[in-house]
């Protein structure tokens, strides 16, 4: 990189955990997903709050934890999402959330990029910041997996969806990490597993919106092994290509974060392709939160830090992905780890839940 681009801070807003033993009970999770997925509670957000208002938490927070390095200036405000927003169109979320965070002379923009939408919104950031465009950016995501638009246990295979919200400020000037090398790439051959052979709609409506039927549909037609070979190669070569711009090798990476799936799902679709061991990742905490719709790596940046997994020194490969079929992987170095007064990525567990 050129000019040298900075997590100066990161933060996160999660509301308390359901159980999802209890969602077996009530009959709207199954036993057998419960046991492969392994995510054993997600985080629920009450009626009220607003999904964007969620990410206006998130992004004060992380105002806040920059304020030494920024003072409250931001060039750009970009947010991600998954699901809805509050509107069905006509009106910007990222707009609303710069007002509310009292950010001006600044511009802010929605990115639309499902599961990928955190990561693929952190590329865009840096690449104004390299270009010279600003010296400050936010990036914010915010989802809510609510009834009766989506079924956050059964909506998809091997994904349940926890609600939660993230900010990240980058910068310049400093920070905590230093991001080394950030690209993002899409294989379209794989864009019918999210489409399937519904037709087209000609207008926005409350519908159920279930991942499963396209997904199903698509596996039908060409088969689960195409799929999965090409996630594969997608992802090796993504992967390899930051690495080569960094000169290094996957074993030399502390901690290596992905998006918070199932436990099944990440086998086949993260582990097995690098390489790796769940150790070297956070799926341990993923397990209790779920799939934070945009915002899984985001919030797991925040939890590194603020759980001290790792060291100054230390190098973080992040990779994303999302419908699609597209990814984002990142190169960081910890140049520090901050001590922040408050945890934004413990809340409230239900009963048969411990950390």
């Amino acid at each position: 990189m050129s000019t040298p681009v900075f997590i100066t801070s990161a933060a996160a807003w999660i509301p308390p955990a359901e159980s999802a033993k209890e969602a077996v009970a009530d009959g709207k999770y199954t036993q057998d997903d419960l046991k492969v997925n392994n995510i054993v509670c997600l985080p629920v957000a009450g009626d009220d709050i607003t999904v964007p208002d969620m990410a206006v938490i998130a992004g004060r927070r992380a105002l806040d934890r920059a304020a030494d390095v920024v003072d409250g200036h931001v060039d750009l405000l970009t947010h991600a999402s998954l699901y809805h927003q509050g509107r069905d169109w006509g009106w910007s979320s990222s707009a609303y959330i710069q007002r509310e965070l009292g950010i001006t002379d600044a511009f802010s923009v929605n990115l639309d990029g499902l599961s990928n939408g955190g990561m693929a919104a952190l590329d865009y950031a840096v690449s104004r910041l390299e270009a010279g465009r600003g010296t400050s950016a936010m990036v914010t995501t915010a989802d809510r997996f609510s009834e009766p638009g989506v079924n956050r246990w059964r909506g998809a295979y091997g994904i349940v969806g926890g609600d939660g919200a993230t900010g990240m400020v980058l910068s310049t000037v400093g920070g905590f990490a230093r991001i080394h090398a950030i690209e993002s790439l899409t294989d379209a051959s794989l864009e019918p597993l999210w489409r399937g052979s519904h037709p087209f709609t000609s207008a926005y409506g409350e519908v159920h919106h279930d991942l499963r039927t396209p997904k199903k549909s698509y596996l039908e037609e060409v088969g689960k092994e195409s799929i999965l070979q090409r996630c594969e190669v997608a992802l090796q070569s993504l992967v390899r290509s930051v690495l080569d711009r960094t000169g290094r090798k996957i074993e030399d990476f502390a901690k290596i974060l992905t998006p918070h799936m199932g436990h099944g799902l990440m086998q086949v679709q993260f582990l097995q392709p690098l390489g790796i061991t769940a150790d070297r990742t956070l799926m341990d905490w993923g397990r209790l939160t779920g799939h934070l719709g945009s915002g899984d790596l985001l919030a797991g940046v925040t939890r590194m830090i603020e759980a001290k997994a790792v060291r100054p020194g230390d190098h973080v490969l992040l990779t994303s992905a999302g419908g699609g079929y597209s990814l984002t992987a990142a190169v960081i170095e910890i140049e520090s780890v901050p001590d922040w007064s408050e945890s934004t990525t413990d809340f409230p567990l239900p009963a048969d839940v411990t950390a």
